[in-house]
């Protein structure tokens, strides 16, 4: 018996090691977005231990410090629900230490957690992420008294943002720091966010803030304004005065035979970014169009019922959505290695839009769009 204590002793640490490495672990800095209230000062405070870069979202690294400099990183990722086409102000109200306590706080147009690092590249006409701090708070005075040093930033959702969250991801290099924010709307005026006083200060950013999706991400629930149908309007005839009794008649010059010309194509109003007041063509027709970097083409179309079908060419890299008139997505098409979309879909009658950009916002270029087999009339965009 003797023999055999120090044998099960064995088996029990054997048995406790096993347990101890199968056992299944929380990810050490896990993170989640917390959903924010508007018109509300928010604190924020730091994590008691800071992220673990093997755990978390390789997205988040990018608002961490570099590797190299072996500096810990204590990160918080919230978020507000916004509109598109809304103006915010962001306020970043930062208590002023004593000590050497730094904070950088970023707003993001697309979701840091994720694993997904792509990057969007160039983006002009568009505000996709920004820093509202990157220092320590302005120095205290002799004697001065300061609740917090206050920045503010006046910002406009791009219409044609795909989702509705505005991401905050914030950086403190110290646990048990904190700092106060807020999303403000209506908006503050302009003229009183660039206003600078001792521990005020702030920004307009002149471009709009796109909200993208990830590639490969779901479809979102946000959805483009729905445009009042528009009533065909009918030419009145110009009324005529009848010739007075006893007046010579009228000489008529002769017309000159016309000479056959080749059909040009009808004139479209330029597309916009949204449903709201979007160009209307027929269904089964072709416009010849062009697409501008970090834009949306958006067109309105009656379609009889059955199978659908609305394709491009131009060998465009371009991804397209079609809507229905209550503001629902039904499909998209382009987001693969191929260039140019084609969407098939049966549907019943109704009215429908077809949302056009560019992938990533990132070209530009002509296309021709064709609805339905396209024998109808040929259009062109009137401004490209």
């Amino acid at each position: 018996m003797k023999k055999m204590i120090p044998f099960l002793m064995t088996l029990v640490i054997m048995a406790s090691m096993v347990f101890t490495t199968t056992a299944p672990r929380q990810a050490f800095g896990q993170m989640t977005a917390e959903v924010l209230p508007l018109n509300t000062m928010v604190t924020i405070q730091a994590p008691n231990e800071p992220v673990n870069r093997k755990t978390v979202p390789k997205k988040i690294l990018r608002y961490c410090s570099f590797e190299s400099q072996k500096v810990p990183d204590y990160l918080r990722v919230v978020k507000f629900q916004v509109a598109p086409g809304q103006k915010y102000t962001f306020y970043d109200c930062y208590p002023a230490p004593s000590e050497a306590t730094k904070v950088w706080i970023y707003l993001s147009g697309d979701t840091p957690l994720t694993n997904h690092t792509f990057s969007y590249g160039r983006s002009e006409g568009f505000t996709r992420v920004f820093v509202t701090r990157g220092q320590q708070p302005w120095p205290m005075k002799k004697n001065e008294q300061a609740a917090c040093d206050l920045v503010r930033h006046n910002i406009t959702i791009a219409p044609q943002s795909e989702h509705g969250d505005l991401f905050v991801v914030i950086n403190f290099n110290k646990p048990g720091a904190s700092t106060k924010i807020m999303l403000k709307q209506p908006a503050d005026s302009d003229d009183a966010v660039v206003k600078s006083t001792d521990r005020s200060r702030g920004s307009v950013w002149k471009a709009p803030f796109l909200l993208t999706n990830i590639p490969g991400e779901a479809a979102s629930s946000v959805k483009p304004p729905v445009a009042t149908p528009v009533k065909p309007t009918v030419a009145t005839p110009l009324a005529t005065t009848p010739p007075q009794q006893g007046a010579a008649p009228a000489q008529t010059t002769p017309k000159k035979p016309q000479i056959p010309t080749t059909p040009q194509p009808l004139v479209v109003k330029e597309a916009p970014a949204t449903s709201s007041g979007a160009a209307v063509v027929p269904y089964n027709c072709k416009v010849q169009a062009y697409i501008n970097r970090g834009d949306y083409d958006t067109f309105r179309f009656d379609f009889p019922g059955g199978k659908m079908r609305v394709a491009s060419q131009g060998d465009l890299d371009i991804v397209a959505d079609l809507w229905d008139e209550k503001g629902n997505r039904l499909a998209r098409d382009g987001q693969d290695a191929k260039k140019d979309f084609v969407i098939e879909k049966e549907l019943p009658p109704g009215v429908y839009y077809i949302q056009i950009r560019y992938m990533y916002h990132s070209g530009e270029g002509p296309y021709t769009l064709i609805l339905g087999d396209g024998s109808g009339s040929v259009y062109r965009e009137e401004k490209k």
